[in-house]
């Protein structure tokens, strides 16, 4: 402890330096392991989670996709399998309102079958979980909304107030889900007899629950013949020998399954993740070597004199070995302290995945405490064994600063630092050019002047009024609706039409007959919709390409609606989807689909170009406040003000990576900056003298700089693949994506080079400035 101490008093800013690098790696490395752990143990949580198993059909879609959604009559019916204990399913009902005193509380809502929450596990509070007997007026609610609600959980038997005066009774409070589990705490309601013996309505996400010795390879092949004899009594057309189906553990689905509403765990991101934190602890690691080679001339005398005096050398390595270990401790210490800090910030959960309070994490931080100390043991191993490998005469007698030996280790570890500051740098860059593709590639229409918003129960009557007050609005241009929103989804309604000669499949988006032109999507064959048109289809480019069988003013398939035009290609989905190849049919619902209800859910308003949007969106929202009273009104956003939602995981993994290279930076710089002086500082005297020779200060700080030039290109060119096939594995993620531009690679290199550089030139301008007369007295 007292060679710690006079460590830190000799050699302040460095020793604080190193502290600070170890502090920042540990606390980096905690938080991204939280993230990891997170991910890792997605539906962990959920009661006995491994006998549970969400089931996938592969034969509905096209081109041999797997839907996460079944038949309720198939669903129904699975219990004949031996090895399924029990079968629970439910289908999204969207977001249910209620009114508190006046304020309004929203909750997404969900319908289940009867064994839907005894197939799951959920854990009762209070009241009752038994659906099979609840009434239409009956609800099941998670224990936070009733705490948001009513101030306790104890609240069975007790009424929620709809906005429209309207009750619903609590039958029972459940344990909340997990925060990393595919089930949101959603308002339960029973589906009653809804598609009750229907095959045909895939709709239902279904969970089984097997006997812990289930066979998935058999419950796969049972699950098919229990489908091929619903299908043949039900007259079912398509050809169900092509149907296959998987019983996918709970456990596997978030990073392995089809659903991209909540299966949306990604392996690359996983496993960049695990790479970003090895990187912290190997560039902590290097950073705490180098410092302890760099003082071991330093502490070469002192050593080998406690030696002359009869300590032993493993006696000696041990101590050294001992300090490393107090410092990384301390370390670990203080990165759990900043770690509780930044826990406590308001704003973290805009960037992290569940909770990453040390409380909530003590496996993560028992994980780090191990790495600390075996970081304090490895990286003080090679300089005990160094300062102690020398004769006790000579070491007392030279000057052990300047060792080729010690200098090539230091210079090589180095390197491996701007290695891999380099490859973040590399991927950082790269990380840019894919957020500025999601924003301002070609959307297919213009995005910025088109202001949208989600309707809340508004009649079916009200449209059109609606409408023709919006567009007297001063700066509307024009007003539409649709029934979902495009560009910020991975999934909306499909369509299967046709059939087994000439099967069609599509993305289906009902709208009214200004949209495509509100939107400014243009029409390249055929013509746009017209206000009296119902129950026709305008088709993409993409979908006339794929079937060139299609023709406008034809039906689409036999007892279908007619094709009456053909629209260029636009972004319906996320850059996460091909969707210069999705086929994709707009419609306008007629009397053939009148019972369809909500028709529209999406309000689009075209604005006029160089307007106040500001002063528009309150005008709009007086307009809308005519519609809906008391009631909440539609939030209306552009559609960039939506995309760092839609790539919520995309933009928070962008953002872990930015600060873990902030952080592997900033540490290869404290690395080089002490390097650097403990590299002037042994060369002090000479020096002093080159400048009485004549050198100037340029000359000297060329000297030191010199020395790096060449370890910053050899490190670069070894980081400069490894960056590449991260990045290119990484954009992969996107089936639209930007190019690994040329442009990147210098442009890192400069970044590194001149940022490394001018920390040398900081730490060498001291000693370069210097007196040679007091450096050579003091030498």
């Amino acid at each position: 402890m007292k060679s710690i101490l006079h460590m830190f008093r000799r050699y302040s800013l460095a020793s604080s330096l190193n502290l600070l690098g170890l502090v920042l790696a540990f606390t980096g490395c905690y938080i991204l392991l939280t993230q990891i752990n997170f991910v890792g143990s997605y539906n962990h949580g959920i009661k006995d989670y491994k006998d549970l198993h969400r089931v996938y059909i592969q034969g509905i879609l096209e081109d041999g996709e797997w839907a996460s959604t079944s038949s309720r009559l198939l669903a129904d019916n699975l219990h004949k399998c031996s090895q399924i204990k029990s079968v629970g399913y439910m289908r999204a009902y969207g977001d249910i309102y209620f009114d508190k005193e006046g304020t309004t509380i929203s909750n997404p809502a969900t319908l289940i079958s009867d064994d839907f929450m005894a197939t799951m596990g959920a854990e009762l509070v209070d009241g009752t979980l038994d659906v099979k007997n609840a009434t239409n007026d009956d609800i099941f609610i998670p224990a936070s909304l009733a705490e948001k609600y009513f101030g306790k959980v104890m609240v069975a038997g007790e009424r929620m107030k709809l906005p429209e005066g309207r009750y619903y009774h609590i039958a029972g409070v459940y344990k909340d889900w997990p925060k990393n589990c595919n089930f949101r705490n959603a308002v339960y309601l029973s589906l009653g007899d809804e598609n009750k013996d229907n095959i045909n309505n895939f709709n239902y996400q279904v969970y089984i629950r097997t006997h812990s010795n289930a066979d998935e390879a058999t419950v796969n092949a049972n699950m098919k013949n229990i489908f091929k004899n619903l299908a043949k009594d039900a007259h079912y057309d398509d050809n169900v020998d092509n149907f296959h189906f998987a019983a996918m553990s709970l456990g596997k689905t978030y990073m392995n399954g089809y659903d991209p509403w909540v299966d949306c765990g990604n392996k690359t991101v996983f496993y960049i993740l695990q790479l970003a934190v090895v990187l912290l602890l190997f560039v902590a690691l290097i950073n705490y070597a180098n410092f302890s080679m760099a003082v071991a001339p330093i502490r070469m005398r002192g050593i080998n004199t406690r030696k002359v005096m009869g300590e032993s050398n493993w006696s000696l390595r041990w101590h050294q070995v001992a300090e490393g270990i107090v410092i990384t401790l301390c370390a670990f210490a203080l990165a759990m302290l900043l770690a509780s800090g930044i826990g406590k910030w308001e704003s973290i959960e805009e960037y992290t995945l569940g909770s990453i309070a040390v409380a909530d994490n003590l496996g993560v931080a028992v994980a780090v405490l191990a790495v600390s100390i075996i970081i304090g043991i490895l990286s003080t191993l090679y300089s005990a064994r160094y300062i102690t490998s020398f004769q006790p005469a000579l070491a007392l007698k030279g000057n052990f600063g300047l060792t080729p030996r010690g200098r090539l280790v230091r210079q090589v570890l180095v390197c491996l630092q701007l290695v891999m500051a380099a490859v973040m740098v590399i991927f950082v860059c790269v990380i840019f050019s894919q957020r500025y593709y999601i924003y301002n590639s070609d959307y297919g229409y213009d995005k910025d002047e088109l202001l949208f918003g989600e309707l809340l129960d508004l009649p079916e009557e009200s449209y059109q009024p609606m409408r023709l007050e919006l567009e007297k609005t001063n700066g509307v241009e024009s007003a539409t609706f649709s029934r979902t929103a495009i560009g910020i989804e991975d999934a909306t309604m499909s369509w299967g039409r046709g059939d087994d000669d000439n099967r069609y499949f599509f993305t289906v988006l009902p709208v009214d007959w200004k949209f495509l032109r509100t939107c400014g999507i243009g029409i390249i064959e055929g013509r746009d919709f017209k206000e009296t048109d119902g129950d026709v289809y305008i088709i993409n480019e993409a979908m006339k390409k794929k079937y060139p069988r299609l023709e406008v003013d034809k039906p689409l398939s036999k007892d279908d609606l007619p094709i009456v035009g053909v629209c260029q290609n636009f972004r319906v989905f996320t850059t996460r989807k091909d969707n210069s190849t999705e086929p994709v049919a707009f419609i306008i619902f007629g009397e053939k689909y009148a019972n369809w209800s909500p028709r529209f859910t999406h309000l689009y308003l075209r604005l006029a170009a160089n307007t106040d949007k500001v002063a528009i969106r309150k005008n709009v929202d007086k307009v809308l406040r005519t519609f809906y009273g008391d009631k909440p009104l539609p939030e209306m956003k552009f559609l960039d003000d939506c995309l760092e939602n839609s790539y919520r995981d995309e933009m928070r993994f962008m953002t872990q990576i930015e600060a873990s290279t902030i952080l592997v930076f900033i540490i290869t710089i404290i690395g080089v900056f002490c390097l650097t002086m403990f590299e002037t500082e042994y060369r002090r005297k000479e020096i002093a003298i080159r400048k009485v020779m004549g050198s100037s200060i340029g000359e000297v700080l060329s000297l030191f700089t010199r020395r790096y030039t060449l370890p910053l290109i050899l490190s670069f060119a070894v980081a400069a693949p490894i960056g590449y096939y991260l990045s290119e594995q990484w954009l992969q993620n996107f089936a639209e994506h930007t190019s690994i531009h040329w442009w990147i690679f210098p442009l890192a290199f400069v970044v590194v080079g001149i940022v490394v550089l001018l920390t040398v030139i900081v730490q060498s301008w001291r000693v370069a400035t210097m007196n040679p007369v007091e450096s050579i007295k003091t030498e």
